[in-house]
């Protein structure tokens, strides 16, 4: 089964006793879950094959003895053994085997154009695999070769499961599409997920009624899709809620119809649901009957563990209890449980992987050192006598090398590169140690640099595989306060510059999910910023305001003062320079007009005189 490209696991068809997973370099490791111990880790040829993208266990036959006597069936038994089928990033198909643990066989023919993103086998010598390129592919391991294959596109193929029943390949994308193996062509399609589907699997009941349950990315629900071989857009026949995103899913079914569903979800919490196949309805959802939590033992904080995979035992002597795997994908503990279905939530409480692999180790450690110490004998300082083989004379060597020049030799010199930039600005090291060990404080110790000559030598010389961590990084730190978010969005400016050929050489998709979250960081503050800005308007009009009427022109006895400006321009001057020259002109043309009538008024008296002097004249002589 595979359950996306970070969540590539399955237990094995023999009652769950290995269990498979795969980590994200594409390194497969198996488990043994009685002991819960690691048995085999296997990397692949990364130039020749690339990592493991998807897997799925088979039983593959194995080479018959010609000198057993044993029955055909015993023969038989003992030569089956199990397989595991990997599908690689470059499209090709290997199988695993664990007796040898190494590759045994690579199937010829044709092969995917990219990634396998999911394996189905029928248990009867055929394997089925779909990948990025939209072809669904049928493998013979007896012939190991390709033998055919259909186009089941234009979605992407995510997950698929084949029916026995039936003779159909259920091939999960963003719908749910059912295709008949032997004449390939497209009998049913299901739509209801929003998302692609990132889990399937397949459910045969006592009378041949085949269900297939799915599960897709960014949905909380699983689904439940009746196979009938007929119809186009079918919707589900029942709904299971979850708490969060599923990223694993199990189901098992008694002869009575009782049918046990578990999931593994993206909290690390495991739903399981019991239900009637008779009785499926799609008017409600159902909710799990029982949730498993699981927490560590520590005495000042109880932290959770993750749950990785679960497995519904098939056994009738312990048919309620539930196989599951907890931990890291590097350090697992599997257990089995029996649930307490009277209450709603199972907190288990257990030590944490982590801790025990770390106590192991350490005793290991001290075994080792108990068993290959070095007894050294205790002697007294104060009563040893050196002796030497050569003579008193040649004991004292001088040393003609000044104490100036061994202190000249001494001191170091930082080494230049290219540009007069020194060598020792460069924290490249510390930031792969830092990013190898995950320390905390080391990493937030290199990503507080603000010299951004610093930060591109240091992402200049920093190695490729260390990219995805620090991108991981960065993320986390852009969620932070300011100051974080500054010196996130500094790096990743820098980054993304410089190692952009080899960001953009990836797939999209893959691209797609590193930089999720700082997407999710930036778009998110881009739709903040409108509203931010006008806050930061209003807030500075009132700033403003409040600092304009504090500084006003009152002084203390509340009078009004008005300042005139002593510097007049000429133009004024002149101007009041010619008023005052027309008030003098006009001042002495008054003064001349007064003159003149004062004048004439003179001289009509004058003549009023010599008048009045003439009459008295004239008077006298007629009285004369």
């Amino acid at each position: 089964m595979s359950l996306g490209k970070k969540h590539v696991l399955g237990f094995s068809p023999n009652g769950g006793q290995l269990f498979a997973s795969v980590d994200e370099q594409g390194i497969l490791r198996i488990w043994d879950t009685e002991t819960s111990t690691l048995k085999q880790e296997f990397t692949p040829n990364l130039q020749v094959s690339g990592p493991c993208t998807a897997l799925a266990w088979v039983s593959v036959a194995g080479p018959r003895s010609k000198k057993s006597r044993k029955s055909v069936q015993s023969q038989d038994a003992a030569n089956d053994q199990l397989h595991i089928a990997l599908g690689t990033l470059k499209g090709a198909l290997v199988i695993y085997s664990l007796a040898e643990a190494k590759i045994t066989r690579t199937l010829s023919g044709d092969s995917h154009d990219g990634p396998i993103t999911s394996i189905a086998y029928d248990n009867a010598d055929h394997l089925y695999t779909v990948g990025a390129d939209c072809r669904a592919l049928v493998w013979s391991l007896t012939e190991e070769r390709c033998i055919g294959d259909w186009q089941v596109g234009p979605e992407k193929p995510q997950n698929i499961a084949y029916l026995p029943k039936s003779h159909t390949l259920a091939v999960g994308s963003r719908q749910l599409k059912v295709y008949d193996v032997k004449t390939k062509e497209l009998v049913e399609t299901f739509t209801g997920h929003s998302g692609e589907i990132n889990a399937i699997t397949a459910v045969v009941c006592a009378d041949n009624t085949e269900f297939v349950l799915t599960t897709a990315k960014m949905e909380r629900v699983i689904c439940f899709w009746k196979i009938e071989n007929k119809g186009k857009n079918k919707a589900s026949v029942c709904t299971l809620l979850m708490e969060d995103l599923a990223y694993s899913l199990a189901s098992e079914i008694r002869d009575d119809g009782q049918l046990r569903v578990a999931s593994v979800t993206r909290n690390g919490n495991i739903h399981i649901y019991l239900l009637n196949v008779k009785s499926l309805s799609a008017e409600k959802f159902v909710k799990p009957k029982v949730s498993l939590q699981i927490v560590s033992d520590g005495a000042e904080t109880v932290e959770p563990i993750m749950a990785v995979a679960a497995h519904l035992v098939t056994d009738s002597n312990r048919s309620h209890e539930i196989l599951f795997g907890y931990g890291s994908r590097q350090q697992l503990q599997f257990e089995h449980f029996t649930p307490n279905y009277a209450e709603k939530l199972n907190v288990i409480e257990r030590a944490d992987p982590k801790k025990l692999y770390a106590k192991k180790k350490g005793k290991e450690q001290l075994g080792f050192n108990a068993a290959t110490k070095v007894l050294k004998p205790v002697v007294s300082t104060k009563n040893v006598e050196y002796n030497s083989a050569l003579p008193v004379s040649q004991k004292k060597v001088q040393n003609e090398v000044p104490m100036e020049a061994r202190l000249q030799h001494l001191q170091m010199h930082a080494t230049k590169l290219s540009g007069g930039k020194l060598q020792t600005q460069s924290k490249t090291q510390l930031l792969m140690q830092a990013l190898h060990s995950k320390d905390k404080e080391m990493i937030n110790s290199v990503l507080s640099t603000h010299d951004t000559e610093t930060i591109q030598l240091t992402l200049d010389r920093l190695p490729l595989e260390y990219i995805s961590p620090l991108i991981d990084q960065l993320s986390i730190l852009l969620q932070g306060k300011h100051s974080s978010v500054r010196s996130g969005l500094r790096w990743l400016n820098i980054l993304t510059s410089t190692h952009t050929s080899i960001l953009t050489s990836e797939d999209q998709e893959t691209l797609r999910e590193k930089l999720e979250v700082c997407l999710g960081v930036a778009e998110q503050r881009m739709r903040c910023l409108s509203e931010a800005l006008q806050i930061s308007g209003r807030v500075n009009l009132i700033i403003n305001q409040m600092r304009r009427n504090a500084d006003n022109h009152l002084n203390d006895s509340n009078a009004l003062i008005v300042e005139e400006d002593s510097e007049e321009p000429a133009e004024d001057l002149e101007a009041e320079t010619n008023w005052s020259d027309l008030e003098d002109q006009k001042e002495a043309g008054s003064g001349k007009s007064i003159s003149d009538d004062e004048l004439e008024a003179d001289d009509d008296l004058a003549t009023d005189d010599v008048n009045v002097e003439t009459d008295s004249d004239s008077d006298v002589s007629m009285g004369g």
